[in-house]
């Protein structure tokens, strides 16, 4: 019986996507048009788009009748859309990043409360395990991850440090909300953060956020390497941080200047 229910269940699934298919393909349609192209019958097709619509996938057209993609799922293949550009215009540069400093160069994506590593570069020199693909950290650790929690809009700040404060509570070893304020402050001053021997001992970061082209925070990338090649004075290493950050931001069309930024990032209060 279980085998036939998820059968059945497989079917539906097959019929609905051959539904949002013709209507991504052909925009909108009718409800027989779309029975015509994915040879069902008009009542099942009826069926179908009710249940579609109450998902959020099927919406209404502007006339009577007729019906498009729905908002909600149009949403979800944005979100996606910009998952897959931020890789794909961040790979290049963080390639050149890794070939100007000889470091390992990441790229981290917000979430809830961590920085999930979506593309790494390995150094030339040191291979630190820390952070590999798919590995996440929390967002007050490391250079990446503080670069994402530091230039969150402020409600959204407010969120996670509402969140941590209760984890601290719980009895996790998280650091005080005055010592991850102060970092930020920091952090928006100068538009970089600092991960100094906090993940890995003798290994130090520099991180800095970027954009898309709704000048929204979309992730963090990070240099990592031997401390003093990361943090000396001769390296120079926040500046091309900063830089190849400007760089993919611009990829991803933001047109938002640093201090633009900095006043959608808003203070840390």
């Amino acid at each position: 019986m279980a085998v036939d229910t998820d059968v059945a269940g497989m079917a539906i699934l097959e019929k609905a996507g051959a539904i949002v298919n013709v209507l991504e393909s052909d925009g909108e349609r009718s409800a027989a048009q779309i029975s015509e192209s994915v040879g069902e019958p008009v009542s099942s097709t009826y069926r179908l788009l009710s249940t579609l619509m109450t998902l959020g996938w099927v919406d209404p057209g502007s006339r009577r009748g007729r019906y498009r993609l729905g908002v909600d799922i149009l949403r979800i293949g944005g979100m996606l859309e910009d998952r897959l550009d931020v890789r794909g215009a961040a790979a290049p540069i963080l390639t050149n990043l890794r070939d100007e400093t000889r470091n390992s160069s990441f790229l981290c994506l917000l979430r809830r409360d961590s920085a999930v590593c979506v593309e790494r570069i390995g150094g030339r020199d040191v291979q630190s395990l820390a952070m590999r693909l798919g590995d996440s950290l929390p967002l007050y650790s490391g250079a990446a991850p503080r670069a994402l929690l530091s230039f969150l809009p402020d409600e959204e700040l407010r969120a996670v440090l509402a969140r941590f404060e209760a984890r601290r509570e719980a009895g996790e070893a998280i650091p005080s909300e005055a010592v991850i304020r102060r970092e930020i402050e920091q952090a928006r001053a100068v538009g970089y953060t600092v991960s100094d021997e906090d993940v890995t001992p003798g290994i130090a970061a520099l991180g800095a956020p970027i954009y898309n082209h709704r000048g929204e925070l979309e992730g963090g990338i990070s240099v990592s390497g031997l401390r003093d090649r990361v943090l000396g004075a001769d390296a120079n290493t926040a500046e091309k941080v900063k830089a190849a950050a400007a760089e993919i931001s611009r990829a991803l069309g933001s047109r938002a200047t640093e201090d633009t930024r900095a006043v959608n990032a808003g203070g840390a209060e």
